[in-house]
């Protein structure tokens, strides 16, 4: 019963009450014919009509931006024709509300509507909602039919130009730590491990060392990118937190092209993937619900690539630019073959010159993969 069927139903009682006492019977009259409706109201209500509701999202998991659609399909199970009838469904605090076509006895009729899919984030579609009020609006009854149903909207993925191959890589250092073994080019000796081939074992190194020493070996050619998100709110505006997010999504999808793996790291310590990782969309998934958080640090991130695996392509997306922060990743250029910083910022500003360092800024997405494309082409 809604606010204003209780309210006839006290102002019903209480004109009983005041007519009774006072001997007047229009009040008394009056006050019955109001609970008579309310209680014809509520019989009303009570009376729902039998509905089989079907209801399907499509699809599940969408880019930001591209269409989704949620699909009902009603059959009327009464043994009359139903007509007017309208159903509700919720996407968090939004309510979308269709009306069904006039549906003979044992028909059926199809319902579709457009999901919103302007934010990124997980969202529940909860279930089909079939309210019945009566005229007046004394009372008011929601049947809810079906569960709730989850539609992944994840950042947008913007075609980014493959980066320049044929750089020679530092076979010295340990950039290529995290190629796999079997190939033709000796990287350094170390430890064995189980389930290395054992024709690899140095002799003489095991000799002096006590322990099984073997050769590891490399495959320069092989791509490996690594993607740092700077995840810290001070130094994004709303907006160009979300634009960070497609870069980074974009970045993933880019690089991973043809397979290639690629891992996923934040400042706030998250990491994904890794040289065995070749499945993009794992790792976009994992931006979709991603949110700023003020733990970690940028420059502490890229100081621990020092000591970490090198690799083709290392990508910092970050917003406002930080010297101590550019300052960091430029000894990261003798472990990777390219080292790019997006920016994304609320206002233009020229890009700085850092060496060894390509530092793209822009106020939006598709104005840094501009950025990158003018680049890579240059």
């Amino acid at each position: 019963m809604t606010r204003t069927g209780w309210a006839a139903v006290a102002t019903g009682a209480a004109l009983g009450v005041v007519g009774t006492a006072a001997h007047w019977a229009a009040f008394v009259v009056l006050g019955a014919g109001l609970v008579a409706l309310v209680a014809g109201a509520l019989g009303y209500v009570a009376l729902s009509p039998r509905l089989a509701l079907q209801r399907a999202v499509e699809p599940a998991r969408v880019e930001k931006g591209q269409p989704a659609i949620a699909v009902i399909r009603a059959t009327n199970l009464s043994w009359r024709a139903l007509s007017g009838l309208v159903i509700e469904q919720r996407l968090g605090a939004t309510v979308f509300r269709a009306e069904l076509p006039r549906l003979g006895r044992g028909e059926g009729g199809l319902r579709t509507y457009r999901l919103p899919t302007a934010q990124r984030g997980t969202y529940s579609v909860g279930p089909v909602e079939v309210p019945r009020a009566d005229p007046f609006g004394l009372c008011r009854r929601v049947r809810r039919l079906g569960q709730p149903q989850v539609i992944s909207v994840h950042p947008r993925s913007l075609p980014l130009r493959p980066l320049p191959s044929g750089k020679s890589r530092n076979l010295e250092g340990p950039s290529s730590d995290m190629s796999p073994q079997g190939t033709v080019t000796f990287h350094r000796l170390r430890e064995y491990a189980v389930g290395d081939d054992l024709r690899t074992v140095h002799w003489p190194s095991t000799a002096r060392a006590g322990r099984l020493v073997v050769r590891h070996y490399v495959d320069t050619a092989q791509p490996y990118t690594v993607v740092l998100v700077d995840v810290r709110p001070e130094v994004y505006s709303p907006e160009t937190f979300e634009e960070a997010m497609d870069v980074a999504a974009s970045a993933i999808t880019a690089m991973s092209a043809g397979r290639s793996p690629v891992q996923l790291r934040t400042t706030a310590g998250g990491r994904a993937g890794g040289p065995a990782m070749k499945d993009a969309a794992t790792l976009v998934d994992l931006l979709t619900d991603m949110a700023p958080d003020p733990t970690g640090s940028l420059v502490d991130q890229l100081t621990r690539l020092r000591h970490d695996r090198g690799g083709s392509a290392l990508v910092v997306v970050t917003g406002a630019l930080e010297v101590d922060s550019l300052q960091a990743v430029a000894p990261l250029a003798k472990r990777f073959d390219h080292v790019i910083v997006a920016s994304l910022v609320p206002h233009a500003v020229p890009a700085p010159s850092y060496p060894g360092v390509q530092v793209l800024v822009a106020t939006g997405a598709e104005d840094l993969a501009q950025a990158w494309d003018n680049w890579v082409v240059r």
